[in-house]
């Protein structure tokens, strides 16, 4: 291999596989923090090398939206609380979110790609869930040496994004009565472990993307589709009732009960908005304002480090300028898709609408628990984004060239 060639095969090999590692991220996770930043930070790095040389395919709105949000969260960085801490998340917020950018240009490179990308997704969505059952008896019969707490124990917030992949591989690659069997044996296994992690915010996430799924990619009429959320979130209660029983939890107020005391939080931050109403207190620096996120439920004071919406942390932290900027940019995406939906091609519904139920399913559960920065909404909600954008960009009606599509 000669020298000179060198960068160019470092990128092509980004886009033939190297763009599919965020599918692994997910997995990752199971090993500990340390092994998912590695692999982000190869993505990130590896993908930025690689995109210059392909700019040219880099949808332009999208593109200009993205860096205005960086670039008005990076405004608010001069007058935060901590600079420092506000630079770290800043650039940690931009090596997941890169993924915005990556998986719009990866999926223009071959009319395969975005099978790939379903394929592959479905494929490491079925090993994590498969990893984190496996793991179930380690902590359910005290085999860690710790008591259980599926609580604390459990990880059940990449489910909800992940099960849209799974069904829909097998809706499109299954063939008779079978996979209607396994689609519903695989949402049973996920809603059980969701709703055993006690997790409201990913059993919530989980019902939005089923639901979103049901309509989009299997074509059943919006009211059956609500209807199986219902009875998907009623399942998932009489699985565990505990979350929604805690004794310590004021029954007089069953909106901060079912939200275990976040509609307090958001109370507290209304009340006490941040000095620089448009900058906000700096990105990542909203757990300084500890008198907002502190409070009492019974005889407890609990004390949290954000507030458990993605929208309201943005808004602390980045002000009216940073909110006002994410919102224009999934508003952008989602609204183009909107203007062409009925002139994509049928298959190429289903396969955006795989990727509108994961979206929607992050968005949802981030609405009840993490924030814009963290890895769940930044990393794999922007590559949502970024496959939803392609799809958003295709022309009418585009034939399918891909050699393995139903």
């Amino acid at each position: 291999m000669k020298p000179a060639t060198l960068p160019n095969d470092i990128q092509e090999a980004f886009f033939q596989r190297g763009w599919l590692l965020l599918a692994v991220l997910p997995l990752t996770q199971l090993g500990g923090r340390a092994l998912f930043n590695g692999v982000a930070g190869l993505y990130a790095v590896w993908g930025l090398f690689s995109l210059w040389g392909r700019r040219d395919r880099l949808d332009r709105l999208t593109t200009l939206l993205y860096l205005a949000l960086l670039s008005v969260f990076l405004l608010g960085i001069p007058g935060a609380i901590d600079p420092r801490e506000a630079f770290r998340s800043w650039a940690a917020f931009l090596m997941h979110s890169l993924s915005l950018l990556l998986m719009q240009v990866a999926l223009r490179e071959s009319p395969a790609h975005p099978d790939r990308l379903l394929k592959v997704m479905a494929l490491f969505g079925g090993m994590t869930l498969a990893g984190l059952v496996a793991l179930l008896p380690y902590y359910g019969l005290g085999w860690s040496g710790q008591p259980f707490d599926p609580s604390s124990q459990l990880r059940e917030d990449n489910l909800p994004f992940l099960l849209p992949f799974m069904l829909g591989w097998v809706w499109r690659q299954g063939d008779g009565r079978w996979r209607y069997g396994a689609m519903v044996g695989i949402t049973a296994i996920t809603l059980g472990y969701v709703a055993l992690a006690e997790g409201r915010a990913a059993l919530l996430g989980l019902i939005a993307g089923l639901a979103v799924f049901c309509w989009l990619v299997l074509g059943w009429r919006l009211r059956w589709s609500v209807l199986l959320a219902a009875l998907a979130l009623a399942f998932g209660i009489l699985v565990n009732t505990a979350p929604f029983q805690k004794s310590e939890l004021d029954p007089s107020r069953p909106l901060d009960a079912f939200t275990a005391g976040r509609t307090i939080l958001w109370r507290q931050a209304l009340q006490h908005p941040p000095e620089r109403a448009w900058l906000g207190v700096g990105i990542g620096n909203g757990f300084h304002a500890r008198e907002v996120l502190s409070f009492r439920i019974g005889n407890d004071q609990v004390q949290v480090k954000h507030l458990h919406n993605f929208l309201m942390d943005a808004w602390y932290e980045t002000g009216l300028l940073g909110l006002g900027a994410l919102l224009a940019l999934i508003g952008a995406v989602l609204g183009r898709l909107a203007r062409v939906w009925r002139r994509l091609s049928a298959e190429d519904r289903q396969r955006a609408g795989i990727l509108l139920a994961a979206a929607l399913a992050i968005m949802t559960a981030g609405l009840l628990s993490f924030g814009y920065t963290s890895r769940y909404f930044a990393c794999y909600g922007f590559a949502c984004l970024g496959g939803l954008s392609y799809f958003a960009m295709l022309p009418s009606g585009a034939a399918d060239k891909s050699p393995d599509r139903r």
